[in-house]
């Protein structure tokens, strides 16, 4: 896979509505519209990347035409794609680089534009070290309340980045909140948001624990 471009790039662009895409993590799309099942075999033919970006709310009128976008958004690239008899698709697409959308230049069969990338920053390695630390204690405590939750072994080996981005993905969040962290340069600041998220949730579960067990027959 070539590096990316270094200053502004040409990228194909993968409006959502409710998807706000992250930097190491995974997303499996089903792609059915004609114009985004063009994007995907030409970008299987090129370099394979894409960029995904979240739509502006009130989006919905214009679904089909080219409504506003958040200008930050994340650098895909397809690891599978699986193609469908009627043309449609099944991909998996690895998150690369946060981007920028500088302007865009073309929408037609699909929206393309030029962009930079943004690669996310760690300025301190200790600090980045013990905040992964409490970010992943924090992780093992928030699974041991969800039922039929199995152990997660990837929090004990991932970066920093890796895991607050992963968590952000997973958590039921508004997805213009998770946008604002998407948007958050540092690393560090944006797994401090995320872990004191995590934080309220598990000590409202913690809260909640007694009295779901009350009304658990298994435990009267």
């Amino acid at each position: 896979m070539a590096p990316l471009p270094e200053g502004e790039f040409l990228l194909p662009l993968f409006p959502l509505p409710n998807i706000v895409f992250f930097p190491h993590t995974r997303l499996p799309l089903h792609v059915f519209e004609p114009r985004y099942r063009q994007m995907v075999k030409d970008v299987i033919e090129a370099d394979q990347r894409f960029g995904i970006v979240l739509l502006r709310p009130g989006w919905e009128p214009d679904y089909f035409g080219a409504p506003p976008v958040f200008e930050c958004g994340t650098v895909g690239t397809v690891e599978q794609a699986v193609p469908l008899e009627d043309g449609r698709f099944n991909i998996v697409v690895r998150g690369d680089v946060r981007f920028r959308i500088v302007d865009e230049v073309s929408r037609v069969p699909y929206r393309t534009a030029r962009v930079v990338a943004q690669p996310e920053v760690e300025r301190d390695s200790s600090k980045a070290y013990a905040q992964r630390e409490w970010l992943a204690d924090l992780s093992r405590q928030y699974l041991k309340y969800l039922p039929d939750q199995t152990a997660v072994p990837e929090i004990e080996t991932v970066s920093l980045d890796a895991l607050a981005n992963a968590l952000i993905m997973s958590l039921n969040l508004d997805v213009e909140e998770k946008q604002k962290l998407l948007e958050l340069s540092d690393v560090i600041a944006r797994a401090e948001e995320v872990g004191n998220e995590l934080t309220s949730r598990i000590e409202s579960l913690r809260f909640l624990a007694p009295y779901r067990k009350a009304g658990d027959p298994t435990h009267n």
